[in-house]
């Protein structure tokens, strides 16, 4: 499916931290700062700190997987990553990483590639929507820079913060245990969500998590339980693209693709309450429709289907039947 284009999402949204943030650069420091915010040359400016899309994804892809986990229980709808197949601990039954089972199974059946239909209709929800090892994903995000009203209305504040290791017998600082911190205090930071190609509940799904974003529930980097990484989203753009048609409701893969499609990828039934749509601006094959007063409303029906699509998700039966049978 992704070698046409059908329909997408971008959103676009500012990062205003409430609490410190600190975004690790992995890098050393001229001042010797232990855990240092990450900082980049953008356009050959001065150097500035950012917010990395890959740290992003996987805040969004984390707190994804915690909302399907919350809608069921035995056996939960999504797989562990940086589980190997195998090797799971107690409490991780059937919950081994998509992409490392289908690695398995090339090396174990001598086959050098599995069907795209085949592998996105056997994989968890999280990785249909954010992508594994055996397949790209429909969830794409920016790096985050400094907003440029912010720029000139301010600069970014960062500060040292000491931190130490208690000791468990004394209750006080234990020896030799001290670290800094580069934590930023204040600055804004925009960037861009794109979903391509979205089956309606993984539209659902992402709507869930901005939501809570934009009430400050979720955490983003490094020591987000000791005070650090609280922050709120600001969504300035929603924008839905409908490529080559003009839709009268929110409408997903299932409903836009053929019957064969449908069978090929397993696509998730839309069921429920339909979502009008605004009239779209007509751009050249492109239907942008404009969501950003109303997107939460239209998006209601999508989430309230969301928790039945999540407890009829055929996962991970059909990855186990597909590794001992190969069909």
């Amino acid at each position: 499916m992704l070698k046409k284009m059908i329909n997408s999402a971008q959103i676009d949204f500012d990062i205003i931290p409430i609490d410190p943030l600190l975004i690790k650069s992995g890098q050393a420091t001229v001042g010797g700062v232990d855990m240092s915010f990450v900082r980049t040359y953008r356009f050959g400016e001065k150097e500035e700190p950012f917010i990395p899309g890959s740290s992003l994804k996987g805040m969004i892809r984390s707190y994804s997987e915690k909302i399907c986990r919350s809608l069921r229980d035995n056996p939960v709808p999504v797989c562990l990553p940086y589980v190997e197949p195998g090797k799971e601990q107690q409490g991780e039954r059937g919950q081994a990483s998509c992409g490392l089972s289908f690695e398995k199974y090339k090396k174990g059946h001598e086959v050098k590639t599995i069907a795209s239909p085949k592998i996105y209709s056997l994989s968890c929800p999280a990785c249909r929507l954010f992508g594994s090892h055996g397949f790209i994903g429909r969830f794409s995000t920016s790096d985050a820079y400094l907003t440029e009203d912010f720029k000139k209305t301010g600069s970014p504040l960062l500060e040292i913060r000491d931190g130490v290791a208690i000791d468990r017998l004394t209750g006080g600082a234990a020896g030799g245990a001290k670290y800094d911190l580069e934590v930023l205090t204040r600055g804004e930071f925009g960037t861009t969500l794109d979903i391509r190609n979205f089956e309606r509940w993984q539209l659902g799904l992402v709507g869930l998590v901005l939501r809570d974003m934009e009430q400050g529930l979720v955490r983003l980097g490094f020591g987000k339980s000791r005070g650090l990484g609280k922050f709120r989203a600001k969504i300035s753009r929603f924008q839905l693209t409908y490529y080559n048609r003009k839709v009268s409701h929110l409408s997903g893969l299932s409903e836009l693709c053929s019957k064969e499609e449908n069978k090929a990828y397993g696509f998730f039934a839309e069921t429920g309450d339909k979502s009008p749509m605004p009239e779209p601006e007509c751009n050249g094959l492109r239907y942008e429709y404009d969501l950003a007063d109303t997107w939460k409303k239209v998006l209601e029906p999508v989430v309230r289907n969301l928790e039945n699509d999540m407890k009829n998700a055929a996962w991970p039966k059909c990855l186990e039947d597909f590794l001992k049978g190969g069909k």
